[in-house]
């Protein structure tokens, strides 16, 4: 049999000349010591974020909200506004919506002083953030915006809104984690070749436990997660409205901001019946009276850290789990190790030396578990024989 015969190339390793990736020393002038907010301890000037929440909950109106202070500089939720600039919303949701409550903001919030052209535009198509082109696509469609905005409003383009996650995604199968991410990445590309912090509202779970509905990973992946939330009656009467800040990147989180929505009347239809709509009226101070009392009451000082570290847990590692069987509740679940390793991190301990700093964190995080299940403040469940914890809401 003939020798087969190979040319020399088959056989001779592929050179690929690349440039080396930009390394970072510490100690050089980093221009990006100091963290850049657009909302200051709210939202970064860059990245990606999620306002999830229950249907009829005010996750659009809280989000227009968001947009009118960020156009006009004013305090969103009493935090400032760092940068002030245009919107652009991706209405994949509710699209006809978006006129009406527009006007609400400006008859509602803005006054008669607002210009008579808001930086805010909106598209009503957008690519399935799946696809390859998607974020090109939105790209191109951001830069006509943001060439729009610099020319008519001196003012860059500093936000888009995408409403809804799950219309704009496409997605095939909602609970991947692969597909989320994916989605995510999405997201924070077109931050980065926009210069806008890219916010998408979501849905709920079928309770507020299990968070965002889907994949655990758009939460851990998001660097801000605010969450809209209500109380319904068997009615469909909410109330009890609020804004939660599960995740903030870089700021504190784990902490709740009340609001009422508004309703007014922004003019008359054909048959002269009133059009109304809603509008967000944010009670800061009932955050620290009514709200931030009943919180210290349920939650003791003694166990603050551990709810701090329990909830940035759940927000970046959380998971869907039914404690109480496949009929039973859902519920966002962390392992305890995961929950232990956060506490350790951020409990100020006393001792000579690390062993017995490590001895005091130790007992210190059984004392504040041991609390808060005597409290039932938390839930436990071993998942395949690792200890989960959950959080175990207050009775209405």
């Amino acid at each position: 049999m003939a020798e087969a015969s190979y040319s020399v190339e088959r056989f001779e390793p592929r050179v690929v000349h690349s440039s080396p990736i930009s390394i970072r020393w510490h100690g050089d002038a980093d221009p990006r010591a100091d963290r850049d907010w657009l909302v200051q301890d709210l939202i970064s000037e860059t990245g990606k974020g999620l306002m999830p929440g229950q249907w009829g909950s005010g996750k659009t109106f809280t989000a227009l909200d968001l947009s009118a202070s960020i156009m006009t500089g004013e305090p969103f939720a009493g935090r400032r506004v760092m940068r002030r600039g245009g919107v652009l919303f991706v209405a994949s949701e509710g699209a006809f919506e978006i006129p009406i409550r527009l006007r609400g903001l400006v008859h509602g919030k803005l006054g008669s002083d607002t210009t008579e052209r808001l930086p805010f535009a909106w598209i009503e198509d957008c690519p399935r953030l799946l696809s390859t082109e998607a974020v090109a696509q939105l790209a191109a469609t951001a830069k006509a915006a943001a060439d729009h905005l610099r020319e008519t409003f001196d003012l860059p383009l500093a936000m888009i809104i995408i409403d809804t996650v799950a219309a704009a995604a496409g997605f095939g199968d909602e609970n991947s984690a692969a597909e989320a991410q994916k989605v995510m990445n999405a997201m924070e590309a077109l931050s980065r070749q926009t210069g806008a912090f890219v916010l998408g509202i979501d849905h709920f779970g079928k309770t507020t436990e299990t968070g965002t509905r889907g994949s655990s990973a758009k939460e851990a992946a998001a660097d801000v997660v605010l969450a809209v939330l209500a109380n319904r009656d068997e009615g469909g009467t909410i109330s009890n409205t609020r804004m939660a800040i599960r995740k903030v990147r870089g700021a504190r989180c784990g902490y709740e901001i009340p609001f009422a929505l508004e309703v007014i009347t922004v003019g008359e239809n054909y048959d002269q019946e009133p059009i109304t709509t809603c509008v967000v009226q944010w009670q800061t101070d009932r955050t620290s009276t009514a709200a931030m009392a009943a919180g210290k009451e349920r939650w003791p000082t003694s166990v603050k850290v551990f709810r701090q570290a329990l909830l940035s847990s759940l927000a970046d590692d959380g998971i869907r789990a039914w404690p109480f069987g496949d009929e039973g509740a859902e519920v966002r679940a962390v392992p305890l190790q995961t929950v232990k390793t956060g506490f350790s991190a951020i409990y100020p301990a006393d001792g000579d030396d690390e062993a017995k700093r490590t001895e005091a964190k130790r007992k210190a995080f059984k004392r504040a578990v041991d609390t808060c299940l005597g409290r039932s403040l938390i839930g436990s469940v071993a998942l395949k024989g690792v200890d989960h914890l959950w959080l175990i809401e207050a009775a209405e």
